[in-house]
């Protein structure tokens, strides 16, 4: 745990699943969210490759980030539904959501999460984190540090990605 005075930052809990889920409602489109099995999965699994912001003032979940490792060297949409392919302790580390409800948006939240899950990723000795994003987030990702690869072979939604990898 880590926190900034306001917000905890910690990993996620088997209690945090169903808010978890809503958010991956309002955060996401449907096409794009994840359904609430593959959270629940996701959090049963892979649970210190999550990273929540808890405002300790409002009593809630502002947001989080989720991810998973494997020793893959692309991004498979696969990482979305199926929590098996988890390798702790894995080199690569693959960010599957950044969510930030509408209300903390514009604060600077999802940068903080981002910048504290990358600490950590050093700390663990993970050498590359990927994540694949719209062509419209590129500069964000770009202004922590992402190098943008081109456009991903990922699918997911039915929509185009672009990837981007930061190395630790």
């Amino acid at each position: 745990m880590y926190t900034d005075g306001r917000y905890l930052f910690r990993t996620a809990e088997t209690d945090d699943v169903k808010v978890l889920w809503e958010m991956e409602k309002i955060c996401f489109p449907k096409n794009e969210a994840n359904s609430f099995e593959d959270v629940k999965d996701r959090v049963e699994k892979a649970t210190e490759d999550y990273l929540i912001a808890f405002d300790q003032v409002n009593g809630k979940i502002a947001g989080y980030l989720s991810g998973i490792h494997s020793s893959s060297d692309c991004f498979l949409d696969k990482f979305f539904t199926d929590a098996s392919l988890h390798e702790k302790g894995a080199k690569h580390c693959y960010l599957l959501s950044l969510e930030v409800l509408p209300e903390y948006r514009g604060k600077g939240i999802a940068s903080k999460i981002m910048e504290r899950y990358l600490k950590r990723e050093e700390e663990r000795g993970t050498e590359k984190v990927f994540l694949t994003c719209h062509a419209h987030y590129i500069p964000f990702y770009e202004d922590m540090g992402f190098e943008h690869i081109g456009t991903s072979p990922s699918v997911w939604g039915g929509v185009t990605w672009e990837d981007m990898v930061y190395s630790l």
